[in-house]
C-alpha cells in the first residue's frame, strides 16, 4: 500500500512538473524505448498529438516511453475521425498496455490497449469524439 501511495504521489509530482515547465515533447519523454516485440505498462502522462502518447514507466521523465500508435484498419461505422482530444478523452492518465510492433523515424510503434480494447479503435468511438471537443 505505501509503495503504491509512494508511486502516485511521484507521479502527481511528475505531472506538475510537466504543468510548470510547459515543456515539448523533446524534452519530457525521454525514456529508452523498449525493443520490438517489449510490452510496456504505465500511465498515460502526455499526448503529443492523435497518433502519439507519451507512457510513464516511473515518476520522472527519464522514464516515460513516447510511443506511436500502429496504424489499423478504420471500421466503415466509424464517422469520427481520431484526434488529439479524443486521444487524450480516452487515454490520458489512464493505464495502458502497448506492445512495441516495430519502429520508424526512431520512435517505436506500438499497439496499445485499455481495458483489454485497442486505444486507436477506441479513439473512434462517438462518446471518446464528443468528450474530445473539450481537450485543446
Amino acid at each position: 500500500m505505501a509503495s503504491g501511495l509512494r508511486n502516485l504521489c511521484g507521479l502527481i509530482g511528475a505531472m506538475a512538473l510537466l504543468g510548470v515547465t510547459g515543456a515539448n515533447a523533446g524534452t519530457v519523454c525521454r525514456g529508452s524505448a523498449p525493443g520490438v516485440g517489449a510490452e510496456i505498462h504505465g500511465p498515460v502522462l502526455q499526448v503529443l498529438d492523435s497518433e502519439r502518447l507519451c507512457v510513464a514507466l516511473g515518476a520522472s521523465p527519464d522514464q516515460w516511453v513516447e510511443v506511436a500508435l500502429a496504424p489499423e484498419p478504420l471500421r466503415k461505422t466509424s464517422t469520427h475521425p481520431a484526434n488529439r482530444g479524443s486521444l487524450m478523452a480516452v487515454a490520458f492518465a489512464q493505464n495502458i498496455s502497448c506492445r512495441i510492433q516495430g519502429e520508424a523515424e526512431g520512435l517505436p510503434i506500438a499497439t496499445c490497449r485499455l481495458d483489454g480494447q485497442s486505444v486507436r479503435t477506441l479513439t473512434r468511438e462517438p462518446a471518446a469524439y464528443t468528450a474530445g471537443q473539450a481537450w485543446r
